[in-house]
């Protein structure tokens, strides 16, 4: 507590993390690939994106994918911890604004997922923050957690998105930032870019909160 927080007289802000909590992330910090945001020793594209050969996508992360994240997505993702959407908000709010863009677009969950979960990750975290739902999950896609996954499987995961018509006109020749929890093999963000050019956009990044 400072002089100058006794003299506002105001309510003094907490933080929504303790030390102890905090110090469980591992932000990305320095040398990473320039692709996907990966934590590595170079800044030259990580063997991930080099598989992807021509099919690029700038994707930012802000922590890694480590532990203490895992166990963060666990309790607020998987058993719907509604409350923790706050714990992270700070530094994605931090991160939204040194990005540029025109549109925001969260990725979605579909019907299952909403019936059990009753929220989606994501957009837990935009309170406040505007955004566009311009993808929906195809009513026919079969629904299984990327999480339960393996590498092979997720890369051969066809289509699950598709544009919401009435939507869709709000991102012809715009910039799409496309937000999601968790780049893995980067083939729902690509999935979802796919779309999102379909219906028009000029260009299409995107940022995760873990990488």
């Amino acid at each position: 507590m400072t002089l100058q927080d006794l003299l506002r007289w105001r309510p003094l802000p907490v933080p929504a993390l303790c030390l102890n909590c905090q110090e469980r992330f591992t932000p990305i910090t320095g040398a990473h690939c320039p692709a996907c945001g990966r934590q590595q020793a170079t800044t030259v594209r990580c063997h991930d994106c080099e598989r992807w050969g021509a099919e690029t996508l700038t994707n930012r992360a802000l922590f890694q994918y480590d532990a203490g994240m895992k166990a963060y997505m666990q309790q607020y993702k998987f058993q719907g911890d509604y409350a923790l959407r706050k714990a992270l908000q700070t530094p994605l709010y931090q991160a939204l604004a040194q990005q540029s863009y025109d549109v925001l677009v969260p990725i979605p969950v579909d019907q299952r997922t909403w019936l059990t979960r009753g929220f989606n990750q994501v957009t837990g975290w935009l309170h406040g923050q505007p955004f566009q739902q311009v993808l929906r999950v195809k009513a026919d896609h079969k629904s299984q957690p990327q999480s339960a996954k393996t590498r092979a499987e997720r890369l051969v995961t066809p289509q699950p998105f598709m544009l919401d018509a009435a939507a869709a006109k709000i991102i012809v020749n715009q910039r799409v930032l496309l937000l999601d929890d968790v780049y893995t093999t980067g083939r729902t963000l690509r999935q979802a870019a796919s779309q999102i050019y379909l219906g028009g956009a000029k260009a299409v990044t995107s940022l995760t909160l873990a990488r």
